[in-house]
């Protein structure tokens, strides 16, 4: 199956959405399929991602006048993308609207959430979808560490007693990414032996973190080798539809403290706890029931192997001009 994709990858950190696409190109080219960014090329069906590469509603039209079915993954634009994609027109963000005008030429949308399968059904969304969520790479994201001149191992859990380390992994420095939060919270562990902050990605200019250590980007293989050197995954952002920053340390074995916004709490809740605008109840909440988490991690959802497998399914129905398995039907809304 030769599929067209809107999408370039790029090599070393480069955003959640860039490692997904990255790590689901590498699944599904293991299991068979083969992938094309010219929209030129006659491909058995299209995934369009979302409005990736400035793809716009009539290159969309000039695949489906071709014949090739699409399959759209779609993504909201609250608080990510150009300030033109994210801005709000009449109740509904510019990005998510035009996402919702190509649906006219797809005939199955994947969403990553069912947050993000809600916001654009009350946008004016209608069709067949299913709900996805993004996976990681097991042989990177995972509870093994890997010295270098020794044995693997398993990770280190937090010991009571000891001092918790708490990590941020960011991209982008957007004021949705939760920054603002984080300087309230690394003025307040101030002087703290007992709970630890790292903050790993890129940083907002001018803002100065006094507590927290800072590490600048790494690619994902280090990336995960410092997740699996922290015990908890403090996860402030808002409006995510599904984040890979999250999942990544899920898969690392980090419980989460997370914001309640977008899909952070459907992600997260069976495997951390909320926070809510103070991280010493978020700690004292985590520490009851961190032995609990570590136990229910391992057999969380959000792995390349299962998640492939499942846009495999999406791609082979669709393209074969069937209803997926579990897919449903959004009604246009009056």
């Amino acid at each position: 199956m030769l599929v067209y994709l809107n999408f370039t990858p790029r090599h070393g950190p480069y955003g959640g959405a860039n490692a997904f696409l990255r790590t689901l190109m590498t699944e599904l080219t293991r299991l068979g399929v083969s992938f094309t960014n010219d929209c030129a090329e006659p491909a058995d069906i299209a995934l369009v991602n979302a409005l990736t590469d400035g793809i716009r509603i009539n290159e969309v039209a000039r695949i489906a006048e071709r014949g090739i079915p699409i399959v759209h993954r779609k993504t909201g634009y609250r608080g990510r993308g150009i300030a033109e994609l994210r801005a709000e027109v009449d109740g509904v963000i510019v990005g998510d609207r035009l996402q919702i005008e190509l649906s006219e030429y797809a005939a199955h949308s994947i969403f990553q959430s069912e947050y993000s399968r809600d916001v654009f059904v009350s946008s004016g969304f209608s069709g067949g979808y299913s709900v996805i969520s993004n996976g990681v790479d097991e042989n990177v994201f995972n509870t093994v560490e890997k010295p270098r001149f020794r044995r693997p191992r398993p990770r280190r859990n937090w010991v009571r007693g000891q001092p918790l380390e708490l990590i941020v992994s960011a991209w982008s420095t957007d004021p949705s990414k939760g920054f603002a939060e984080y300087a309230v919270i690394d003025e307040a562990l101030r002087g703290r032996r007992d709970v630890r902050l790292t903050i790993v990605g890129r940083t907002p200019r001018g803002v100065r973190f006094r507590a927290a250590r800072v590490h600048r980007p790494v690619p994902s293989p280090k990336l995960a080798a410092l997740l699996k050197r922290h015990h908890v995954l403090l996860q402030l952002t808002r409006w995510e539809s599904c984040s890979n920053a999250l999942i990544e340390g899920l898969n690392c074995g980090l419980p989460a403290i997370y914001l309640e916004s977008g899909a952070n709490g459907e992600v997260a809740a069976p495997y951390g706890v909320p926070y809510r605008d103070s991280i010493d109840e978020a700690v004292s909440a985590l520490s009851e029931r961190y032995g609990q988490i570590l136990e229910a991690l391992p057999e969380n959802p959000y792995r390349i192997s299962l998640i492939g497998k499942r846009y495999l399914d999406v791609l082979e129905a669709v393209a074969n001009g069937r209803m997926p398995a579990g897919a449903e039907t959004a009604v246009e809304t009056t």
